[in-house]
Protein backbone atom coordinates (compact mmCIF):
# COMPACT_ATOMS: atom_id res chain seq x y z
CA UNK A 1 0.00 0.00 0.00
CA UNK A 2 1.10 3.59 -0.55
CA UNK A 3 2.64 5.82 2.08
CA UNK A 4 0.20 6.73 4.82
CA UNK A 5 -0.45 10.34 5.81
CA UNK A 6 -2.09 11.35 9.05
CA UNK A 7 -3.75 14.67 8.29
CA UNK A 8 -4.55 17.06 5.47
CA UNK A 9 -1.77 19.54 6.28
CA UNK A 10 0.85 16.79 6.31
CA UNK A 11 -0.50 15.46 3.01
CA UNK A 12 -0.33 18.83 1.29
CA UNK A 13 3.15 19.73 2.59
CA UNK A 14 5.05 16.45 2.49
CA UNK A 15 3.62 14.89 -0.66
CA UNK A 16 3.57 15.73 -4.33
CA UNK A 17 0.54 15.46 -6.58
CA UNK A 18 0.90 12.37 -8.75
CA UNK A 19 -2.49 12.02 -10.40
CA UNK A 20 -6.09 13.20 -10.50
CA UNK A 21 -9.18 11.09 -11.01
CA UNK A 22 -12.51 12.61 -12.03
CA UNK A 23 -15.86 11.10 -11.11
CA UNK A 24 -18.35 12.28 -13.70
CA UNK A 25 -21.97 13.33 -13.25
CA UNK A 26 -24.58 10.66 -13.90
CA UNK A 27 -27.28 11.97 -16.23
CA UNK A 28 -29.07 8.62 -16.61
CA UNK A 29 -31.97 9.86 -14.41
CA UNK A 30 -32.15 13.41 -15.74
CA UNK A 31 -30.31 16.56 -14.78
CA UNK A 32 -30.47 16.14 -11.01
CA UNK A 33 -27.07 16.39 -9.35
CA UNK A 34 -25.90 12.81 -9.10
CA UNK A 35 -22.42 11.34 -9.58
CA UNK A 36 -21.39 7.96 -11.00
CA UNK A 37 -20.54 5.30 -8.43
CA UNK A 38 -18.26 3.38 -10.81
CA UNK A 39 -14.99 2.62 -9.02
CA UNK A 40 -11.98 4.10 -10.90
CA UNK A 41 -9.13 1.66 -11.51
CA UNK A 42 -6.59 4.32 -10.44
CA UNK A 43 -7.86 3.99 -6.85
CA UNK A 44 -7.70 0.19 -6.58
CA UNK A 45 -4.46 0.11 -4.59
CA UNK A 46 -5.46 3.12 -2.44
CA UNK A 47 -8.96 2.61 -1.06
CA UNK A 48 -11.55 -0.11 -0.71
CA UNK A 49 -14.37 -0.09 -3.24
CA UNK A 50 -17.07 -0.02 -0.53
CA UNK A 51 -15.60 3.08 1.17
CA UNK A 52 -15.48 4.92 -2.14
CA UNK A 53 -19.02 3.88 -3.11
CA UNK A 54 -20.38 4.86 0.32
CA UNK A 55 -18.84 8.32 -0.03
CA UNK A 56 -20.31 8.91 -3.50
CA UNK A 57 -23.73 7.52 -2.51
CA UNK A 58 -23.81 9.78 0.56
CA UNK A 59 -22.90 12.80 -1.58
CA UNK A 60 -25.64 11.84 -4.06
CA UNK A 61 -28.16 11.63 -1.18
CA UNK A 62 -27.11 15.06 0.11
CA UNK A 63 -27.52 16.61 -3.36
CA UNK A 64 -30.95 14.98 -3.72
CA UNK A 65 -31.90 16.48 -0.33
CA UNK A 66 -30.67 19.92 -1.44
CA UNK A 67 -32.70 19.84 -4.65
CA UNK A 68 -35.89 18.50 -3.07
CA UNK A 69 -38.73 21.00 -3.28
CA UNK A 70 -40.98 21.26 -0.26
CA UNK A 71 -42.78 23.73 1.94
CA UNK A 72 -39.60 25.42 3.10
CA UNK A 73 -38.41 26.02 -0.47
CA UNK A 74 -41.83 27.39 -1.41
CA UNK A 75 -41.86 29.73 1.61
CA UNK A 76 -38.31 30.94 0.82
CA UNK A 77 -39.44 31.75 -2.73
CA UNK A 78 -42.49 33.66 -1.53
CA UNK A 79 -40.45 35.63 1.01
CA UNK A 80 -37.85 36.38 -1.66
CA UNK A 81 -40.48 37.80 -3.99
CA UNK A 82 -42.16 39.80 -1.22
CA UNK A 83 -38.89 41.39 -0.11
CA UNK A 84 -37.35 41.89 -3.57
CA UNK A 85 -34.85 39.15 -2.64
CA UNK A 86 -33.46 41.24 0.23
CA UNK A 87 -34.38 38.42 2.62
CA UNK A 88 -31.34 36.49 1.35
CA UNK A 89 -29.05 39.15 2.80
CA UNK A 90 -30.00 38.06 6.31
CA UNK A 91 -30.83 34.35 5.94
CA UNK A 92 -29.39 31.25 4.29
CA UNK A 93 -31.50 29.20 1.96
CA UNK A 94 -32.12 25.53 2.63
CA UNK A 95 -29.93 24.74 -0.40
CA UNK A 96 -27.02 26.74 1.05
CA UNK A 97 -27.37 24.93 4.37
CA UNK A 98 -27.15 21.54 2.66
CA UNK A 99 -24.12 22.69 0.64
CA UNK A 100 -22.39 23.56 3.93
CA UNK A 101 -23.30 20.11 5.25
CA UNK A 102 -21.75 18.58 2.12
CA UNK A 103 -18.56 20.62 2.54
CA UNK A 104 -18.27 19.44 6.16
CA UNK A 105 -18.88 15.82 5.12
CA UNK A 106 -16.14 16.02 2.46
CA UNK A 107 -13.76 17.59 5.00
CA UNK A 108 -14.49 14.78 7.48
CA UNK A 109 -14.05 12.09 4.82
CA UNK A 110 -10.75 13.63 3.74
CA UNK A 111 -9.45 13.72 7.32
CA UNK A 112 -10.65 10.27 8.42
CA UNK A 113 -10.51 8.13 5.28
CA UNK A 114 -8.87 9.72 2.25
CA UNK A 115 -5.86 11.72 3.54
CA UNK A 116 -4.36 8.75 5.44
CA UNK A 117 -4.37 6.91 2.09
CA UNK A 118 -2.73 9.76 0.17
CA UNK A 119 -5.98 10.91 -1.45
CA UNK A 120 -7.88 14.19 -1.35
CA UNK A 121 -11.45 14.85 -2.51
CA UNK A 122 -12.24 18.31 -3.88
CA UNK A 123 -15.74 19.63 -3.21
CA UNK A 124 -17.73 19.40 -6.48
CA UNK A 125 -18.93 22.99 -5.98
CA UNK A 126 -15.33 24.08 -6.69
CA UNK A 127 -15.50 22.29 -10.07
CA UNK A 128 -18.84 23.72 -11.15
CA UNK A 129 -20.76 20.63 -9.95
CA UNK A 130 -19.45 18.77 -13.02
CA UNK A 131 -17.09 16.28 -11.35
CA UNK A 132 -15.81 14.96 -8.06
CA UNK A 133 -12.05 15.42 -8.27
CA UNK A 134 -9.86 13.01 -6.31
CA UNK A 135 -6.18 13.96 -6.11
CA UNK A 136 -3.66 11.17 -5.61
CA UNK A 137 -0.53 12.14 -3.69
CA UNK A 138 2.82 10.38 -3.52
CA UNK A 139 5.45 10.73 -0.81
CA UNK A 140 8.11 13.13 -2.19
CA UNK A 141 10.88 10.78 -1.12
CA UNK A 142 9.54 7.82 -3.12
CA UNK A 143 7.74 9.47 -6.03
CA UNK A 144 10.77 9.86 -8.33
CA UNK A 145 9.37 9.17 -11.78
CA UNK A 146 5.66 9.40 -11.02
CA UNK A 147 5.61 13.02 -9.85
CA UNK A 148 5.78 14.30 -13.40
CA UNK A 149 2.92 12.23 -14.74
CA UNK A 150 -0.02 13.96 -16.32
CA UNK A 151 -3.59 14.03 -15.10
CA UNK A 152 -5.58 10.88 -15.62
CA UNK A 153 -9.32 10.92 -16.03
CA UNK A 154 -11.58 7.91 -15.73
CA UNK A 155 -13.54 9.59 -18.50
CA UNK A 156 -13.26 12.95 -20.20
CA UNK A 157 -13.81 15.78 -17.72
CA UNK A 158 -14.56 18.45 -20.27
Amino acid sequence: MATEFHNLQELRHSASLANKVFIQRDYSEGTTCKFQTKFPSELESRIERTLFEDTVKTLNNYYAEAEKIGGQSYLEGCLACATAYLIFLCMETRYEKVLKKIAKYIQDQNEKIYAPRGLLITDPIERGMRVIEISIYEDRGSSGSSSGSSSVSSSTAR
